[in-house]
C-alpha cells in the first residue's frame, strides 16, 4: 500500500468512527477544516526582518498580523526553557565573539549533529545564556539589528503573548516547538513536563487554550498526546516522515499535522492528497515555510501561499508574517481593514 493509500484508509477509517467531517460554512472561500479561517504563523517571529527567536521579533509579528507566535525550545544547563531553534548557539547568538566562552566549544555528542563543532545551549545556565546578543542568521537579511536583543525565556514569551491581542482582538496563540526532546530527555530533562509546567502556572493548559505544541519527534508526540488536552502536531519534513509517523502504533496520535509546502503537491503538480486526508480524520493541517525571499523556485510567495490556501491549508508558517496576512486577507469575503 502506498503512503497516499495508507493515509486516506486512516483518516477514512477514523473518521468513520470518531469524527464527523464539518461542512463548509462559507465564511471562508477554501476547504479549510470547518470553513475557519487559516492562521497566520509567525515563523520564528518576524524572523525575516529582525533576529529571529527575540521578544522583539515576537512583537513585531503580532503588529503584522500574526495570530500565533512559534518560539522554538531547547534548555539550558539549568533545565530553563529558552527560545533557540538549535541545541546550539553559533548561528544566531554572539557566543564565538566571547572570549569567556571559547573553552566551552566541543564537539556534538548526538547522532542528528554529528561532527558539528559548536557552543551548545545544555552547557550554559541561564545567567550566561543572559549575556549573550542574537544575531541574524540568514545572510541576506538585514544584520543591522545584531547585537540588540536577549535570548528571551519561554516563560518570557508565553508573558508577551498573554500581554497583547492580534489585529481582530483575540488572543495570541502560541506555538511552540519541543526540539530534539529525545536528546534533551538523555540529558535528564523532562522537557514535555517542563512545557506543561509552564503552561499551566500561566493558566494556558484547558482545552481552548490558544496554544499548540509541536515536534518532529513520533514518540514525543505520541507521548504529549497522552499528557495533555491542547493540541499536539506532528511535524514531518517530507513524505518518509509522515510514513513513519504513520507507521507507529495509534496513528494517527496527534491533533494537528504540520507539512512543508512541497508536501502538498505531486510531480504534476495536483494535490498529493495530504489535506484532504488528514481533514477527513477531523485533523487540521499547517503548511512550512513561506519566505518571501526563498520562494519556491521561480514561483512569487504569494502564489505559493494562495495554492496552499485553495488546496484547504489550515495555517501557514511565515518568515514574514505580513505578507502571510495580506494574502489571506484577499481571499477573505468582505475584506477587513488592516491596521498593520
Amino acid at each position: 500500500m502506498n503512503l497516499r493509500s495508507s493515509l486516506v484508509l486512516t483518516a477514512a477509517l477514523t473518521a468513520a468512527s470518531c469524527v464527523a467531517v464539518p461542512e463548509i460554512k462559507g465564511d471562508w472561500p477554501a476547504p479549510s477544516l470547518g470553513g475557519r479561517q487559516p492562521l497566520v504563523i509567525a515563523h520564528r517571529g518576524a524572523s525575516g526582518e529582525l533576529p529571529e527567536h527575540t521578544l522583539a521579533a515576537y512583537e513585531r509579528a503580532i503588529v503584522h498580523g500574526a495570530d500565533c507566535i512559534e518560539p522554538d525550545l531547547v534548555m539550558t544547563k539549568d533545565g530553563v526553557l529558552i527560545d533557540r531553534h538549535d541545541i546550539y548557539l553559533s548561528t544566531t547568538t554572539d557566543v564565538a565573539d566571547r572570549p569567556e566562552f571559547a573553552s566551552r566549544k566541543r564537539l556534538a555528542t548526538d547522532k542528528d549533529h554529528e561532527g558539528r563543532e559548536d557552543w551548545f545551549a545544555s552547557d550554559f545556565t541561564l545567567a550566561e545564556i543572559r549575556t549573550l546578543r542574537a544575531r541574524q542568521p540568514f545572510d541576506t537579511r538585514s544584520k543591522s539589528f545584531d547585537g540588540l536583543y536577549e535570548v528571551p525565556t519561554f516563560e518570557e514569551v508565553l508573558d508577551l503573548a498573554a500581554s497583547r491581542t492580534t489585529i481582530t482582538g483575540s488572543k495570541i496563540c502560541v506555538y511552540p516547538e519541543a526540539k530534539a526532546p529525545s536528546l534533551h530527555a538523555s540529558l535528564g530533562f523532562d522537557m514535555g513536563g517542563e512545557i506543561l509546567r509552564l503552561l499551566k502556572n500561566k493558566g494556558l493548559d484547558k482545552p481552548g487554550a490558544p496554544v499548540f505544541i509541536q515536534s518532529f519527534e513520533p514518540d514525543f508526540v505520541r507521548e504529549m498526546n497522552s499528557r495533555t488536552k491542547l493540541p499536539v502536531v506532528m511535524l514531518a519534513g517530507d513524505m518518509n516522515a509522515l510514513s513513519e509517523a504513520m507507521s507507529k502504533p495509534g496513528a494517527p496520535y496527534w491533533d494537528g499535522l504540520g507539512v512543508t509546502h512541497r508536501m502538498l503537491f505531486n510531480e504534476a503538480g495536483e494535490s498529493s492528497g495530504v489535506i484532504e486526508a488528514s481533514h477527513a480524520a477531523g485533523i487540521p493541517v499547517h503548511v512550512w515555510t513561506y519566505r518571501d525571499d526563498a520562494p519556491f523556485g521561480s514561483e512569487p510567495i504569494e502564489d505559493s501561499m494562495s495554492k496552499a490556501l485553495k488546496l484547504g491549508a489550515d495555517g501557514l508558517f511565515a518568515d514574514f508574517p505580513a505578507t502571510a496576512r495580506r494574502v489571506v486577507r484577499e481571499m477573505t469575503p468582505g475584506r477587513f481593514s488592516d491596521p498593520s
